[in-house]
């Protein structure tokens, strides 16, 4: 108890105080959508972050050494779980995504965000190169990252497969490497990505890319989702049209409005104003990551807050991307305003590492 009392002051409750207003803001919104639909998502929504505070406290205050400890123990677990799901997982609109524990569905693409932060930190921690790692030592990190991507990409999840990548890629920027190490990365990139295109990606996953070409090419297919998002946030305007009063979700033209595209809802009813605010919430919290990461005692540390940042940042990217009709439709969400427990649950936990990192910091 003592311990508990001497770390409140350190707790970083600027973190803490920008996690409860997205929350709030994200209940108050999907209470408009369910409104509009005559679902009680909102109701579902709030446990799930009354459930994600205390995951977020618990996560705060375990030893910081046990979460470089067990790290190989989650990523085992995730792999696990992402073999399962292909196998036995619920099959919805072609994909299988979701585990059925009966009361609940689980996602371990979620999961697997988590595992690649920690597993990355540990790995970096153990083997420092002062003067920059090499091709390599990079083969480690490939296999590390490529297994979970693989079965991801198996399920078919195209989003959550480049979350990985783009989080490790942000973890890995805060590394030295050789300049020829750079260079091959840069050249295997572009030398694989006609492959991928050819044989990797579905016809589905093309047609969306090929809508950010000409967006009137199939606006009842593929543009479908995209056009109808770009139409609600540019009808809320500066101020927007009123809690509960957004046209677009009542007249069922908004499809996945709690979901992949609930800030469209949010931009229709509360305008430029409210969306501007939830970017500036979003922006908070990566700046508190950073300083985080700086503040670290360690490396591991300083990689958990930077993987941290990294998975609000490109989750915040991805999806404004696709509601603005600027980046193909993935299904990423929004963190913690987009309806989904174990979204909600994951973010929570990150949000916990940070706080983690901040109380064991060394500068004040």
């Amino acid at each position: 108890m003592k311990g508990l009392v001497a770390n409140a002051g350190r707790i970083d409750w600027a973190l803490v105080g920008l996690v409860v207003l997205l929350s709030a803001i994200s209940v108050l919104n999907l209470h408009s959508t369910s409104r509009a639909t005559g679902s009680e998502v909102y109701l579902s929504q709030l446990y799930w972050m009354l459930m994600g505070l205390g995951v977020m406290a618990g996560v705060a205050f375990v030893n910081y050494r046990d979460l470089q400890r067990y790290a190989p123990v989650l990523y085992g677990g995730v792999i696990i779980a992402l073999v399962l799901v292909l196998i036995f997982g619920r099959e919805i609109n072609g994909s299988r995504r979701w585990i059925d524990l009966g009361f609940v569905g689980f996602q371990p693409s979620e999961l697997a965000k988590l595992a690649i932060i920690l597993s990355l930190a540990s790995w970096f921690q153990k083997e420092a190169r002062p003067g920059g790692y090499g091709f390599k030592d990079l083969l480690p990190v490939a296999a590390m990252l490529g297994a979970p991507m693989l079965l991801i990409l198996q399920e078919p999840d195209l989003g959550h497969t480049l979350m990985l990548l783009f989080i490790a890629g942000s973890m890995l920027a805060f590394e030295r490497f050789e300049k020829r190490t750079m260079l091959i990365v840069v050249v295997s990139a572009i030398v694989l990505a006609p492959i991928a295109w050819r044989f990797v990606l579905r016809d589905y996953q093309k047609d969306r890319i090929l809508t950010l070409v000409d967006s009137e090419a199939d606006v009842l297919g593929a543009g479908w989702h995209a056009r109808q998002a770009r139409v609600a946030v540019g009808s809320g305007g500066l101020l927007g049209k009123g809690h509960g009063e957004g046209t677009q979700v009542a007249g069922g033209f908004l499809p996945e409005n709690h979901t992949d595209f609930v800030f469209a809802n949010l931009a229709e009813e509360h305008g430029f104003v409210g969306g501007a605010l939830v970017l500036l919430i979003y922006l908070g919290i990566v700046l508190v990551a950073l300083r985080s990461a700086v503040r670290a005692r360690d490396k591991f540390g300083g990689h958990v807050a930077v993987g941290v940042a990294a998975l609000i940042f490109w989750h915040v990217v991805m999806n404004m991307g696709m509601v603005l009709n600027v980046l193909p439709v993935t299904g990423v969400t929004l963190p913690l305003l987009s309806y989904g427990g174990t979204s909600v649950l994951t973010v929570m936990a990150a949000m916990g590492l940070l706080l983690n990192v901040n109380l064991r910091r060394t500068a004040f």
